[in-house]
């Protein structure tokens, strides 16, 4: 049987698996809909409220002048990489974290280790990020805060007429994800989702691979996750905030999924000539908080729960159009060793993370050699990182890919030319949070995909991560 027959029962399998599952939609305001019921497109696309943000492009900024949401652990460290843009390619005006603690603390550290002026800060009550907003003289806003804040912060610096950087997840809600899309189209102003993963060199590597060839003319399956072992710090390190503790006791489904679907569907040319289709989700039972719960102190908000939303380990399985399949994994509970899986299978080769192992037709059985894979490592090296490999491991950040994030949404603005990932990008990685839980809930049916794009992911576009004049 040829690879194009083969190819078409797999994805009349897959639709008849689908067909008899009984494929859920959610509706623009997250309302779930079965397929057998009244409405006859409960998912339909909302009619859009602007014009389209794929490829926006806004006047070139000479210094973009920022403001920063959100100056806990991961905000004021990023904060130290929006500083190191000074003086050629942004400035910090203003700060803002609700505590005043965090707020003095990133100002000292200005002051006496960083490059720009002491920025104006905000802090003290619920809504202090409001009246930094509200500023005239700001181009871009970071948000930096809790997960749950991150879609009505960055709607709200759009509408005043901000560009916006969003720490994952962007959204938490198909409702927030929609507001997003139809803000930005509304307002012309980006909303990118800071998604650090993908700018790892060996994520850069593996898309470098796949556009020159190396996995052949299709890709068939990818598999990753976020597997890292977080209960100790859930309860016991002074610097997480419980809200992350609180978010496995509401929530179900996989709460962080977009550090393994990032690259992998910049690997597939998601909403650049494909799209995920549909989710299927499952989850294990929860023991690990319950068994941490009852190791904290009484005074503790979480002594002794049991009711834990969350299961120790959700397993997803996304189809795209081209009938792919995409294999994710959240487990921040369980004693795995760190790993976001990163597998990549293709018609000619495939790449399997953590350790970083390569097998290419034509090389031998399984895994090529240590010698094998160190020259395909050299040749298919991403050029930002052949470039900028110095000066990103300076500044660091999971070995400098955070300091790249930043820089290339810097050079971006003060180029005029369109960020590296978009609004609609942002939304689909994190459209799998709420998806999966719906589909957990009704006992693990697919659930469709919105499409944000409304329609326009068939429009092949290169990568502005593979424009190598950019860079």
């Amino acid at each position: 049987m040829s690879l194009h027959a083969m190819e078409g029962t797999r994805r009349n399998y897959l639709k008849g698996l689908v067909s008899a599952a009984g494929m859920l939609t959610v509706t623009p305001t997250g309302t779930v809909r079965g397929a057998d019921e009244a409405d006859s497109d409960p998912g339909k696309t909302p009619p859009a409220k602007g014009k389209s943000v794929m490829g926006l492009t806004v006047d070139p900024m000479q210094s973009v002048r920022v403001g920063i949401i959100g100056l806990g652990n991961r905000g004021s460290f990023l904060t130290q990489l929006i500083d190191a843009m000074h003086p050629d390619k942004g400035v910090i005006k203003a700060i803002c974290d609700r505590r005043e603690g965090p707020v003095q603390r990133t100002r000292s550290w200005i002051a006496n280790e960083g490059n720009n002026e002491v920025p104006d800060a905000y802090s003290g009550s619920k809504n202090a990020w409001k009246k930094l907003v509200q500023r005239d003289d700001l181009d871009l806003v970071f948000v930096f805060t809790h997960h749950s804040a991150h879609a009505r912060m960055a709607e709200y610096a759009m509408k005043k007429g901000k560009h916006v950087a969003v720490e994952v997840p962007m959204a938490t809600t198909i409702e927030e994800c929609w507001r997003l899309v139809d803000t930005a189209e509304r307002t012309q102003r980006n909303c990118m989702m800071l998604e650090n993963v993908n700018y790892f060199d060996t994520e850069l590597w593996v898309l470098n691979m796949v556009r020159n060839g190396v996995f052949g003319e299709e890709l068939t399956y990818a598999s990753g996750g976020y597997i890292h072992n977080l209960v100790a710090d859930f309860f016991f390190q002074a610097y997480w905030n419980d809200w992350r503790a609180r978010n496995h006791l509401q929530h179900k489904g996989d709460l962080y999924p977009t550090h393994g679907l990032g690259p992998i569907a910049q690997y597939m040319g998601i909403q650049r000539g494909d799209r995920f289709e549909y989710i299927a989700s499952q989850e294990s039972p929860e023991t690990r908080l319950t068994q941490a719960a009852g190791e904290l102190d009484q005074d503790h908000w979480a002594h002794g729960r049991t009711d834990w939303a969350n299961g120790d380990t959700t397993r997803s399985q996304i189809r795209t159009n081209q009938g792919r399949q995409i294999h994710l994994q959240f487990d921040v509970k369980t004693n795995r060793g760190y790993s976001r899986l990163n597998e990549l299978a293709g018609s000619d080769a495939c790449h399997e993370g953590f350790p970083s192992q390569l097998a290419v037709d034509g090389e031998g059985h399984g895994f090529v050699d240590d010698e094998t894979y160190d020259a395909y490592r050299e040749q298919y090296r991403h050029p930002i990182w052949e470039q900028m490999e110095e000066i990103a491991e300076e500044y660091g950040g999971h070995g400098g890919g955070d300091f790249l994030e930043i820089y290339r949404l810097f050079d971006a603005l003060n180029d005029g030319r369109p960020l590296d990932m978009d609004v609609y990008d942002g939304a689909a990685w994190s459209a799998v949070r709420p998806l999966s839980a719906i589909s957990i809930e009704h006992g693990g049916a697919p659930v469709k995909f919105p499409d944000f794009t409304r329609g326009r992911w068939n429009e092949e576009r290169k990568l502005e991560i593979m424009k190598f004049d950019t860079i």
